[in-house]
């Protein structure tokens, strides 16, 4: 057993216990919502449990059962009354004697929590911390794949993209997403190449065998020169450590590879190397230099004598000034809208086809991806944790039988009818339910099983 071998292990297992911990807070947050609005109408409350299974913690107070469960997938608060299959005692603080706007309150609660929880996270974050804001309306292209959507349209490394079907390219997460989501449909993308802006249709293909699109597109890179060159034909040239570079012999840099191949090839003739360095006034100085690279025996190659380093060119910075309260419980309401409306444009282009249903993720994939961003950076994991709890919410609203919105539609025909579906009816309706939700699980859990051995390949 390698030492390698273990620290993965012990990588993959914190990563499990952190994304166990993320989706168990939000699953927490969701039933104190059912919880707490049950106590606030008169509901007697059995049972409070985070999880499904076996108990493996438990205290009663006042009547209620608090527990952790074996399964960590999820939970449930069990109300007096609740369920049609039990007896009902129909005692005044049973769930089922309760009016209609009381019940309706009850399973509105829970959704309205990640909701509320997921907006407050985010106005925490911009107000503590500050707010992930843009420098440049544009998108340099550092890597376009051989053989891709891209390349085929025409597209290169070096090219700029100023707009995103019709919309301003605001982000390389915005450009993901849209890829993502677009399998076989035309995206025009507004694009500055060489020979000037130019409209290029690009068709995604699906990744690999994920269920989502990509174009192969990638950001460019800043390729700096990591160590001191003084020795070397780049230093005696005038290049210093840190300056970063552009092009050479008037072929764009968006990463290290570039570098590599464009001086092999140059069989010891002289290149141009345009750089970047910053003066001591905190201005971008704009440089170049004549080098003439050398053979290397023991690289097999020409060099001309430099180090590389690569770090990808930020289009976001973090503001290190806390926001103001109002502007960021504004910032966090615009970006809760756009979280909360993701999941009705994703189930639109499943529909088209445009996005395949593999590409859905369950409890498992949920797990890995919450405790693999947590384990890298805590912006992401906040916004990540934001993203789930309110797709929680909006899902659970859902009018399908065995949701909080399929309670709240059974709920709206009681007021319409003047009476409750029979008992009858509403176990047929649910167990039908539970049958697709089981079997949907089963599909999507199979399916994170399957990416998770693929992406481990």
């Amino acid at each position: 057993m390698s030492i390698d071998w273990f620290l993965g292990l012990l990588v993959w297992f914190f990563q499990i216990i952190l994304g166990l911990l993320g989706l168990s807070l939000l699953v927490f947050v969701h039933e104190l919502g059912h919880f707490l609005a049950a106590k606030f109408c008169g509901v007697r409350v059995l049972a409070f449990s985070i999880g499904f299974g076996k108990k493996l913690l438990k205290f009663t107070k006042n009547g209620t059962v608090y527990c952790i469960s074996a399964i960590p997938f999820g939970g449930y608060v069990s109300m007096a009354g609740e369920n049609p299959e039990n007896v009902r005692e129909n005692k005044p603080d049973d769930f089922h004697v309760q009016p209609i706007r009381k019940r309706a309150l009850i399973a509105f609660a829970g959704p309205a929590f990640n909701v509320i929880f997921a907006y407050f996270l985010l106005t925490g974050f911009y107000y503590m911390i500050g707010n992930p804001e843009r420098i440049y309306d544009k998108l340099v292209i550092g890597i376009v794949e051989p053989e891709s959507a891209a390349e085929e349209a025409g597209i290169a490394g070096g090219d700029t993209i100023f707009s995103i079907d019709g919309e301003k390219a605001k982000s390389w997460d915005r450009l993901r997403e849209e890829m993502a989501i677009s399998i076989g449909r035309s995206i025009p993308l507004e694009v500055g190449t060489k020979d000037g802006r130019k409209t290029i249709a690009v068709v995604p293909r699906e990744l690999g065998e994920l269920g989502i699109g990509t174009a192969g597109i990638h950001p460019r890179h800043r390729v700096f020169v990591a160590a001191d060159p003084s020795d070397s034909p780049a230093g005696k040239a005038g290049i210093k450590q840190n300056d970063t570079i552009l092009s050479v012999n008037g072929r764009f840099i968006g990463y290290f590879q570039d570098m590599i191949t464009i001086i092999s090839a140059s069989e010891g003739k002289e290149v141009e190397v345009v750089f970047l360095r910053a003066s001591e006034e905190n201005k971008i100085d704009t440089l170049s230099a004549i080098i003439t690279p050398f053979y290397s025996e023991e690289n097999k190659r020409y060099l001309i004598g430099i180090q590389m380093g690569v770090a990808q060119f930020d289009e976001l910075q973090v503001v290190s000034q806390p926001l103001p309260l109002g502007t960021a419980l504004a910032i966090a309401a615009e970006r809760s809208y756009i979280m909360g409306t993701a999941v009705f444009r994703y189930i639109n282009r499943i529909f088209k086809g445009e996005v395949k249903l593999k590409a859905m993720s369950g409890p498992v994939g949920i797990v890995q991806v919450i405790g693999l961003v947590w384990l890298e950076d805590l912006q992401k994991a906040v916004f990540l944790l934001a993203l789930i709890s309110i797709n929680l919410g909006v899902m659970n609203l859902l009018p399908l039988a065995i949701t909080d919105g399929g309670v709240l539609l059974f709920l709206l025909i009681e007021k319409l009818r003047g009476k409750p579906i029979s008992q009858k009816n509403q176990t047929r309706i649910q167990q039908v339910a539970l049958a697709f939700f089981i079997t949907l699980f089963v599909y999507v859990t199979f399916i994170d099983l399957s990416r998770g051995s693929m992406l481990m390949k």
